[in-house]
């Protein structure tokens, strides 16, 4: 009986730590994404020269330029590093969750084919493609935690088969997390052709012109149609779901999405409207990656049957 109660313990502690772990990890994605903004509106790019050391050694002489880029890095280290943390606790604690053991296995391997798709990044001197691609791996990490986190409060023995479900409320979400995934790597590319800056006004690029007059203009406004679109859909989609009596944690998942929606809207016009300051900028990226992620967790909740218990009055 105490052993039994003992391995109760355990496991539950387990778990819990477990669960810890991830949450943490997809904090540090999303601050590594931001801090990898942060680098790229400072020109820190190249802060290191080389790959995957910098200028040869582990901890560097420090510039300003460095310490952004060496910064960067290190936050990737410690996520890579969680990441591994979660794969040995799953196989060793939680092997028989195969959601689970699939999601964590998946995060580990983007996280090692980001890092070394950073690595050539830096060596091809930040080709825009490659970047655009760095960007939206590190964001699909979050959607596999996320996925790794819904897993552990689900049921063991539960079939997925019998609690799968889709319909216009999981269409939405599934849609609205596409539109926002390609705004924003929309607009990263933008930034990275040299065209973030190219409009000075908003919601039109300039004051003067309701379209734009080059490429690189077009290149920005595509940005702020595709941002316009995820707007205009997610203010219906989220109108759907919370007309709804939905269980506790998807409306608020809802809720808060909702309001990263109006946060990402008056970022995005502060950024023209500050002659684009290196915070609006940085937090525009940040604040898309939480909105990213919660939409897309939103997105998994609205799939499974079991999160759609309706509150009781």
């Amino acid at each position: 009986m105490v052993s039994i109660s003992f391995y109760k313990a355990s496991s539950l502690f387990n778990r819990r730590f477990l669960k810890l772990l991830i949450v943490f990890s997809i904090i540090d994605c999303i601050f590594q994404i931001s801090l990898g903004g942060f680098v790229r509106v400072t020109s820190s790019g190249l802060g290191c020269p080389d790959w995957p050391l910098c200028y040869g050694k582990i901890i560097p002489p420090m510039n300003y330029h460095t310490l952004i880029e060496w910064g960067h890095r290190t936050s990737g280290a410690i996520l890579g590093l969680s990441i591994l943390m979660i794969n040995l606790f799953v196989i060793f604690y939680e092997r028989k969750n195969k959601l689970l053991l699939g999601m964590s296995t998946a995060s580990l391997l983007l996280v090692i084919l980001v890092g070394g798709i950073g690595g050539a990044v830096v060596l091809t001197e930040l080709e825009p493609s490659l970047r655009t691609l760095h960007l939206f791996l590190a964001q699909i990490i979050i959607f596999t935690l996320g996925i790794s986190l819904i897993s552990l409060y689900i049921p063991d023995g539960t079939s997925y088969k019998d609690i799968w479900m889709i319909d216009k409320y999981s269409i939405m979400i599934g849609l609205l997390a596409i539109a926002i995934i390609l705004a924003l790597l929309t607009g990263s590319y933008a930034v990275w052709k040299g065209a973030g800056t190219v409009c000075s006004s908003w919601p039109l690029c300039t004051s003067g012109s309701i379209l734009p007059q080059s490429g690189l203009g077009w290149i920005h406004m595509i940005h702020r149609i595709t941002s316009s679109f995820a707007g205009i859909l997610g203010l219906y989609a989220f109108y759907l779901i919370l007309r709804n009596n939905f269980g506790r944690s998807i409306i608020i998942i809802s809720i808060f999405s909702l309001f990263m929606m109006i946060a990402q809207i008056i970022l995005g016009a502060l950024n023209p409207w500050t002659k684009f300051e290196i915070w609006a900028r940085v937090s525009h990226l940040g604040t898309s990656s939480v909105l990213w992620g919660s939409v897309s967790t939103l997105f998994c909740l609205l799939t499974l049957d079991i999160f759609r218990l309706r509150r009781k009055n």
